[in-house]
């Protein structure tokens, strides 16, 4: 397939299981408009990333709140008009269902068992697209993130330690809210210095609870003792190994000996950047996907 001259459209979906009497079940959807079965799916809005774009449109077309897994391949095809377009996919699980009433986009929303899913499909992508998805061991995601847009320091008199963020760093804050909730994000972890803390203040705002500190993640003490760095972070892997997922705020200087520690070979990441590291049981890291949310 050759390059399209057209602008690609960008969806984002979900392959949702859960649990069945017998066997795992996947949620479809059937569209009158094309009479086909299909995984669900849609375009992304405005600066919306393909992770919030899929949990969002799972909800619009089946009712589900879900929370976003591991990544699935993208999947890249032509559409009658000539544009190509690129669905991101995820493996999901179901936090809360709403009964969703047929209209003109979606006409019914049904459970299947796999095997049925994969014969009621119409799709060849989609097939592939649920295989995969079968194939991936439950994981757990921990988000890594760098903090948001901070004061310069040859701007900055005080301590280094409360160093804050900028205006613009304060809705990068706000902004990164809507994807720790793509991935269910239960509890915020930061360095104590006070621009990483208020980089995770809203989402722990909005689940009510505290930012829990950690001295050892700190500039400072990442330098001071890296050993003891290092420990925090696989502590924090085993607590997300367990099933609790974790956003934890943390300096750019001492990031990378982060990632090393899960397992994921790091770049440069940019300020309110997230690594998403997805951990199985065992705390091995599965995959791995990197974010930046847009912000005006």
């Amino acid at each position: 397939m050759g390059r399209s001259t057209k602008a690609p459209v960008r969806a984002a979906g979900a392959v949702v299981l859960r649990p069945g009497e017998h066997a795992l079940r996947v949620a479809l959807v059937h569209r009158d408009r094309y009479d086909d079965w299909t995984l669900p799916k849609g375009k992304l809005t405005g600066d919306e990333l393909p992770c919030e774009a899929a949990v969002r449109e799972v909800a619009e077309e089946t009712g589900l709140t879900i929370r976003i897994g591991a990544p699935l391949d993208r999947i890249h095809y032509r559409l009658g008009n000539g544009a190509d377009k690129l669905v991101d996919y995820w493996v999901a699980t179901v936090l809360a269902e709403e009964p969703r009433p047929p209209d003109n986009e979606i006409s019914a929303v049904q459970w299947f068992d796999v095997d049925d899913a994969l014969a009621r499909l119409t799709w060849d992508h989609d097939r592939a697209v649920l295989r995969q998805a079968l194939d991936q061991p439950v994981t757990t995601p921990l988000l890594v993130v760098r903090h948001a847009k901070a004061v310069k320091r040859h701007n900055w008199d005080g301590d280094e330690a409360t160093r804050p963020l900028t205006p613009y760093g304060q809705r990068q804050a706000r902004r990164l809210v809507g994807l720790f909730t793509a991935y269910g994000v239960a509890a915020a972890h930061s360095s104590p210095w006070l621009r990483c803390h208020l980089t995770v203040a809203p989402l722990a705002a909005g689940l009510g609870a505290e930012v829990v500190h950690h001295p050892e993640l700190t500039e400072a003490a990442a330098t001071a003792d890296p050993a003891a760095h290092v420990r925090v972070w696989r502590q924090l892997r085993d607590t997300a190994a367990d099933g609790t997922v974790l956003a934890v705020c943390g300096h750019r200087p001492a990031l990378p000996e982060a990632l090393e520690a899960l397992g994921v070979v790091p770049h440069k990441v940019r300020t309110a950047e997230v690594v998403v590291v997805h951990l199985a049981a065992d705390g091995r890291t599965v995959a791995h996907e990197w974010h930046r949310p847009g912000c005006q």
